[in-house]
């Protein structure tokens, strides 16, 4: 059933992308944009395994990227990209300590292949879409569709969330049991999943990209419909993370929209903003109690993750293992001085460690360094072209906050490895921070030029984006 339910939903999320891709003639009229909403859409379906750890969100990736490729490369070769070699460092060290691992750690031939599939392969696949996400052109339309079917993506997920707690799904579908020592046992319907049907966290780690956008969107808007369009979509989706009851997402969440909103300088946009906040946790006061008194595990999945690294520093114990390999000697590896670790590290630095040894903890850590320096590029150029009189900067600054928001929630949860949380950062930093970084300076937009196409394109990064490059 789960499956078909899998399948039933990645079926749909193609032909909706296929049907928005033909009604809007914006999106019909640059046939890329079709390809960039399938790869958008791979969050959507419920993750089902298919074999070597391939899901069906995968194939819909691998779709996106296979109807991208023929209209790569148009433009010429592709030139030098923002914190490219930051970004190749990273993950060719990852892809290197995961490699390692596999190979290590795999006793059979079959084995071998799935933690290959697991570990350097996923990664080589979002490299590939990396390059081919950034080789289209023009690159400002891109991130005009990247950012709008993100930013959608996050409204649907978070209306249908609303839908399952509140009315409710068959078979709860949309909601995970309250579970474990936890105040919300016994007095909410579940928390929300969204279509995921994976920890509520992921969902989260969606939003939390998502939010900084539709809100960066909703601040350029040119009329007041758009405009309350997008705040609508906002507060939707602020309303589903709630209901999530992720703290590190919520408080991330918040504290990016305050900074976006500050940059901008839009003060009543604040005050209103801490309002709902405020109206929508004394609405569901579970929310508050579990804020003000569940204790977190985090502390005690890092010392477990530690631990893994300290003893495994070379080649870790195998891609997408730790948890398994910590449940087999409990004693030694999820007792803590800080209670029980159930899981794995909660870090994408520290499970990096613990799953492909030193390399993948090199690795990791300098994803994370550069990902928060290309975000902060981002937000300095925005504000630059801000101060400067030039065309609204609000959807950069949205993008930019977005990413050190998710790299900050990758603090505390597992999102480099799973494919909806990865595959959404990727599109984000290859569909819209880095070719916003690579673009050329803004000129007029005419009136019969979609939005964002008012960037020229340039295959030289901007001179002081990277002043190490």
């Amino acid at each position: 059933m789960r499956a078909a339910i899998t399948l039933a939903f990645g079926a749909a999320s193609v032909v909706t992308a296929v049907l928005v891709w033909r009604r809007v003639p914006r999106l019909r009229s640059w046939p890329p944009a079709l390809g960039l909403l399938v790869a958008v859409f791979t969050v959507v379906p419920p993750h089902q395994t298919i074999a070597a750890g391939v899901g069906v969100d995968d194939l819909l990736f691998l779709l996106g990227l296979a109807l991208l490729v023929p209209y790569a490369w148009r433009r010429g070769p592709l030139g030098r990209v923002p914190f490219g070699r930051g970004l190749v460092l990273g993950a060719g060290l990852l892809a290197a300590g995961a490699s390692v691992s596999a190979f290590v750690n795999a006793d059979t031939l079959p084995e071998t292949v799935d933690l290959l599939f697991r570990g350097p392969g996923r990664l080589l696949l979002y490299v590939a879409m990396v390059l081919v996400v950034l080789a289209q052109s023009p690159p400002d339309r891109t991130r005009w569709v990247v950012a709008r079917a993100l930013a959608g993506v996050g409204a649907f997920e978070a209306a249908f969330s609303i839908v399952a707690y509140f009315v409710g799904l068959p078979g709860g579908f949309g909601l995970q049991p309250a579970e474990g020592n936890t105040s919300l046992v016994g007095e909410i319907p579940g928390r929300v999943t969204g279509t995921l049907d994976l920890s509520p966290n992921f969902l989260g780690a969606l939003l939390v990209l998502s939010i900084p956008v539709a809100l960066g969107i909703a601040l350029d808007a040119a009329d007041r419909r758009t405009r309350l369009w997008w705040s609508a979509a906002v507060l939707v989706q602020m309303v589903a993370l709630v209901l999530t009851y992720t703290r590190s997402s919520l408080a991330v969440t918040v504290l990016a929209a305050a900074a976006l909103v500050a940059l901008r300088g839009r003060l009543r946009w604040l005050v209103g903003g801490a309002a709902v906040l405020v109206g929508v946790l004394v609405l569901v006061p579970p929310a508050f109690e579990r804020i003000a008194h569940d204790r977190t595990d985090r502390m005690a999945l890092y010392t477990s993750g530690l631990r893994v690294f300290l003893h495994y520093p070379l080649a870790g114990v195998g891609p997408g293992e730790q948890a398994a390999f910590t449940a087999a000697d409990p004693a030694t590896y999820r007792t803590t001085t800080f209670g029980v670790a159930g899981n794995n590290a909660h870090n994408t630095v520290l499970l990096a460690g613990a799953e492909n040894g030193v390399l993948g903890l090199l690795g990791a850590l300098i994803l994370n360094v550069v990902l928060a320096a290309v975000a902060v590029a981002v937000i300095r150029r925005a504000r630059r072209l801000s101060a400067a009189g030039r065309p609204a900067a609000g959807e950069p600054l949205g993008i930019g906050v977005a990413v050190l928001a998710f790299l900050f929630q990758g603090m505390a949860n597992n999102l480099f490895t799973v494919t909806l949380t990865a595959s959404a950062l990727v599109m984000l930093v290859a569909g819209c921070a880095l070719p916003w970084l690579a673009a050329g300076p803004p000129r007029p937009v005419a009136a019969e030029e979609p939005p964002g196409a008012g960037v020229e394109e340039s295959p030289v990064p901007v001179a002081d984006v990277d002043p190490a490059r």
